[in-house]
């Protein structure tokens, strides 16, 4: 029985147009560069050579036109290795506190373009919570003058160890309270789990490097559940003499009355409020996102749908 003979594909496919005497060609990626490269270089003219390779856009024979097909190939293997070593350079330079501070914007953190890939928004408060983390607990710390491409797991539990027993002050009766030991804490947990995120999101750009987190189990906290009010203490708080102020009792009627979120409520207007008195309605279509950093309403709304 005759062997089978595997054929191999060729790097590129070569059609000679007898209409106009020209040829064609188009990448595959047996020729060794990406997919989206090959792609970009489907049923292409030669005249569509880069400037570098201007004296084989117009090829007479085949062996012409192979020979500048292969010298395209050898040119954009080149430019990749340019362009993946210039990658690498600036990801493997850049320090641990550089690469956090990315995650506390949305215009620079890396995460933002993987949740606009997948149509969801990026939450400003999260980003706010991770500008506090970085600000308050990362940016000081020796660990931020690392390099992410020679850290270690050692210096990570070192970190840890510093970032547990932070000293911190506690006002109470218009008195500074020294103390120490954050450990366990929910700040301590947030900390750790944003640099085990920033940490693996490196990972993925650098498929070789050791994420120094890869053994190191996410800390646990116990979270309490918020203390809501009963029938009876809602009932207490609308009795005369509780709620003194016009504006306090339309807030916390609303809130109570119909479930309104505090973004929500902000973002009334008075057209949107039907006041008759057997079938009172508010229409709700917006809330304000988010209070920015400077304590000032954000003018960006969001739609509830």
């Amino acid at each position: 029985m005759p062997k089978s003979r595997t054929r191999t594909r060729e790097p590129f496919n070569i059609i000679h147009r007898k209409d106009s005497d020209t040829y064609q060609f188009t990448l595959n990626t047996s020729c060794g560069l990406p997919e989206r490269v090959c792609n970009e270089w489907k049923r292409t003219s030669f005249q569509r050579l880069p400037s570098d390779l201007a004296n084989h856009r117009h090829p007479k024979t085949m062996p012409a036109a192979r020979a500048a097909v292969f010298a395209l190939i050898s040119f954009l293997n080149k430019i990749q290795d340019e362009e993946g070593s210039a990658r690498r350079i600036a990801t493997e330079d850049i320090t641990v506190g550089a690469w956090i501070e990315k995650f506390t914007t949305i215009e620079t953190s890396p995460r933002t373009g993987i949740n606009a890939s997948k149509n969801r928004s990026y939450s400003l408060n999260t980003v706010d919570t991770y500008f506090s983390y970085f600000k308050c607990h990362i940016k000081d710390d020796p660990i931020c003058k690392l390099k992410m491409s020679e850290i270690e797991e050692e210096d990570v539990l070192e970190y840890v160890t510093r970032l547990s027993i932070k000293k911190f002050v506690i006002k109470k009766d218009d008195k500074e309270i020294e103390g120490e030991e954050i450990g366990g804490s929910r700040t301590f947990s947030g900390v750790i789990s944003f640099m085990r995120m920033a940490f693996s999101a490196y990972q993925k750009k650098a498929k070789r490097w050791f994420n120094p987190f890869q053994y190191i189990d996410a800390p646990k906290s116990d979270s309490k559940p918020w203390d809501a009010l009963t029938e009876d203490e809602v009932v207490r708080l609308f009795e005369p003499g509780i709620l003194i102020e016009t504006m306090e009792l339309a807030v916390c009627g609303i809130m109570f009355l119909s479930g309104l979120r505090r973004g929500e409520y902000h973002a009334l207007r008075p057209e949107e409020l039907d006041w008759s008195e057997k079938n009172p309605k508010v229409w709700v279509d917006r809330a304000w996102q988010r209070f920015n950093r400077k304590g000032k309403k954000s003018d960006r709304l969001k739609e509830r749908k």
